[in-house]
């Protein structure tokens, strides 16, 4: 894969292959340390070692940081490092397994999602109808859109609509179209519908458990004849275009109560895909939020990292908002916190009782000694301050206490545990 890359002179390269070398040259550090102090250098390390330990063999992935551009290459007895700071970009051999690999937001290390992956890449060179099953937030939007970039279709128009979010009265027009004339307030000339807009291309219905049963007729008529009627319309317009459904309903369940139809039910389930929800895949839990979090270093310029035990207690939560909740909480922390390393503190208050470093320094049912209570609190305080700042100085003002009391407190715990 090394070899077929084409790299301009403008990248810095490293080839490192043994896990003991440095992860920058000194060709490299030259050029970082043009723009960046050491402190944030050593940001900047943590950020692209994560990246590398987390690597499988012959993946690819690209983040931009500030105004540089990594590319980080793993292969069996070798990782390629490229250092840039233009924005050219880099062009790869257009194999089969690059093309695989440098889909980086699609996270599939556990064995569920890369079942899923493989379908994906099946179905994507048919023209079959496939529905998507899961609950709402698990992603359905974003592999519905990976199918389309996989498929024959890539280069037309992919036009998603949510079914549940358009007035019934308008839906049929966005569905469909209509012509100048059809009713009051309608555009001059008419309008196309979406079916027409992504001709040659593909179309997403999101939330079709939503569709209403009028227009589940109609919707039945141009998955079997492949055809249109804009309102106002007498013609038939006839389209070509591969259908993608999702839902986090059960259809089965709609059908028997006579809200969805039959037949457009197992016209839409040619190719079901049910998508698991994020509690079912926790060995992505951890790659998806150094995604996210990667993302928006990337965006904002800013370098931040997750410490250790936030990554543990982000694989303990429940998260009923799947991968959608996962990404706001990224998010929310990211703008929220003034520190570059993520700690558990910084955590939303409902993620505290999943780690032991916020088990009580006492369980209130036991009784124990006053002076041994006020010891353990102190212990407790102090511990977490440092951890939280970082420094004596600013656990001592936050504490209210001299530095020179915290430094000897964080002595005597050290000795402690030896």
């Amino acid at each position: 894969m090394i070899e077929n890359m084409k790299v301009n002179y403008h990248w810095r390269l490293h080839t490192i292959t043994k896990s003991n070398e440095p992860l920058f040259s000194l060709n490299q550090l030259e050029l970082l340390r043009t723009f960046f102090n050491e402190e944030t250098l050593h940001l900047l390390k943590n950020i692209i070692q994560q990246q590398v330990n987390t690597l499988h063999e012959n993946e690819i992935v690209q983040l931009k940081i500030s105004s540089f551009e990594f590319l980080i290459i793993k292969e069996k007895d070798k990782i390629l490092l490229a250092i840039s700071k233009d924005k050219e970009t880099v062009q790869y051999a257009s194999t089969e397994n690059e093309i695989s690999t440098i889909e980086t937001s699609f996270i599939a290390h556990s064995a569920k999602m890369k079942q899923i992956m493989e379908i994906i890449k099946k179905v994507s060179y048919v023209d079959s109808t496939i529905l998507l099953l899961g609950k709402s937030g698990v992603g359905k939007s974003m592999i519905a859109k990976l199918i389309h970039k996989y498929s024959s279709r890539s280069d037309k128009n992919f036009v998603s609509v949510n079914c549940g979010a358009i007035p019934e009265p308008l839906m049929e027009a966005e569905l469909f179209g209509y012509t100048h004339g059809s009713f009051t307030g309608g555009q001059r000339g008419g309008k196309k519908g979406i079916f027409e807009s992504a001709n040659e291309g593909t179309v997403f219905l999101d939330e079709i458990g939503e569709l209403p049963l009028n227009l589940q007729v109609k919707l039945l008529e141009v998955l079997q004849e492949n055809c249109i009627r804009p309102i106002g319309s007498a013609k038939l317009v006839p389209i070509n275009v591969r259908v993608i459904a999702a839902t986090n309903q059960n259809l089965l369940e709609l059908v028997q109560q006579k809200k969805f139809r039959e037949d457009l039910y197992y016209r839409l389930n040619v190719v079901p895909i049910e998508i698991p929800s994020l509690k079912e895949r926790k060995e992505d839990i951890v790659y998806l939020a150094r995604h996210f979090l990667n993302k928006l270093v990337k965006k904002y310029g800013i370098f931040k990292t997750f410490h250790p035990d936030v990554e543990d207690v982000f694989t303990q939560y429940e998260w009923p908002g799947n991968v959608r909740e996962l990404e706001n909480i990224i998010e929310r922390i990211f703008i929220t916190t003034e520190d570059n390393e993520i700690q558990l503190t910084h955590l939303p208050p409902f993620f505290h009782s999943l780690s032991t470093k916020y088990t009580e320094p006492y369980q209130k049912s036991e009784i124990i000694p006053l002076k041994e209570a006020k010891k353990r609190l102190e212990k407790d305080l102090i511990t977490r301050a440092y951890e939280l700042y970082k420094s004596t100085y600013k656990a001592a003002q936050a504490l209210g206490v001299d530095q020179s009391t915290i430094a000897k407190k964080l002595k005597e715990f050290r000795n402690e545990g030896r």
